[in-house]
């Protein structure tokens, strides 16, 4: 079906600018991802980082979707960040047939290619179904996932793992640990170079612990059985909606120790330690390539609020 992308004219920029803060807002809200507030102020800040000259900015493009028979039918933002384009709103005013998505992710890809990206990355809400459409069955994959518990259960579990705060001797050593593990977790997942992930992995790690154990908010804690490491845990404390709120930074279970049950015993301690320093929620990110952790916190009662899908050209 014919099909074409063409320029958002400057005189709707203002109207599209309404409707698709309105619309990020409102997907946010809905998925639990940012509620209240939240989500109006990332929205903004949203904007403000990826759209600072408008509809100038030489690393965004807003296309009106014309069709040939229907006219327009809609609109799509894409971003540039090489080696990615990133599919940043996908809005349609009318629900498209599937020849029309083939069309239009046809012509996402010539953009891209044109551009001369290898990837092509798009973020998903869990209720965007038309967006879901565009990108199921087309060879993306899933690249990372956002999850949440809210609120906290109340478990009548028995503890069989000592989880105590990480000491001063054992973090030296966990912070290389950590930052090379996630470095290679970036790789895997298909999102970086191995060179960009070390310096990605270093940036994010000094962010969140620039004073090591020391950084307020941070909490860190080794788990042990009769005396021995089985595993790590970090949990970052965070605000949400104006109440508190854990996030999971890291967990791993010893290599050697894996498959005893240990993982979801450190779950379940981050839900304790998230609950004594007064979050009423806890939210994690995890690999989609991690299948196994994905079902364990499934299992524990948690939510995919966002998805990351993408495609290797």
């Amino acid at each position: 079906m014919p099909l074409t992308l063409l320029p958002l004219p400057a005189d709707r920029y203002d109207a599209w600018l309404e409707a698709t803060r309105a619309r990020l807002i409102r997907l946010r809200q809905e998925s639990g991802m940012r509620p209240g507030q939240d989500a109006v102020d990332q929205a903004d800040a949203y904007f403000t980082d990826l759209l600072p000259d408008g509809l100038d900015t030489a690393t965004s493009r807003i296309l009106r979707i014309v069709d040939d028979v229907d006219g327009e039918i809609g609109t799509v933002w894409l971003g540039l960040s090489s080696p990615k384009l990133f599919v940043v709103d996908l809005a349609f005013a009318v629900t498209p047939t599937d020849a029309q998505h083939d069309a239009l992710f046809a012509a996402v890809l010539a953009t891209a290619r044109e551009r001369g990206v290898s990837k092509v990355s798009m973020a998903l809400f869990p209720q965007d179904a038309e967006g879901h459409r565009f990108v199921e069955g087309r060879g993306f994959e899933v690249s990372s996932i956002q999850m949440l518990l809210e609120p906290l259960p109340d478990r009548e579990v028995a503890a069989h793992v000592d989880v105590v705060p990480m000491t001063p001797e054992r973090y030296p050593r966990y912070a290389v640990e950590s930052e090379a593990a996630f470095a290679q977790d970036l790789v895997d997942a298909g999102r970086y170079t191995m060179g960009e992930a070390v310096e990605e992995s270093h940036r994010q790690f000094l962010d969140e612990l620039p004073h090591g154990l020391d950084t307020p908010g941070q909490e860190l804690f080794t788990a042990s059985v009769d005396g021995a490491e089985v595993g790590i845990l970090w949990i970052g404390m965070r605000r949400r909606d104006g109440r508190r709120h854990a996030f999971v930074l890291d967990i791993e279970v010893a290599a050697d120790q894996r498959r005893k049950g240990y993982g979801r015993e450190l779950m379940h301690a981050a839900e304790r330690e998230a609950a004594r320093l007064g979050a009423g929620s806890i939210g994690l990110h995890v690999f989609g390539f991690n299948g196994g952790a994905v079902s364990l916190y499934e299992q524990l009662g948690y939510r995919r609020v966002e998805e990351h899908h993408l495609l290797e050209l």
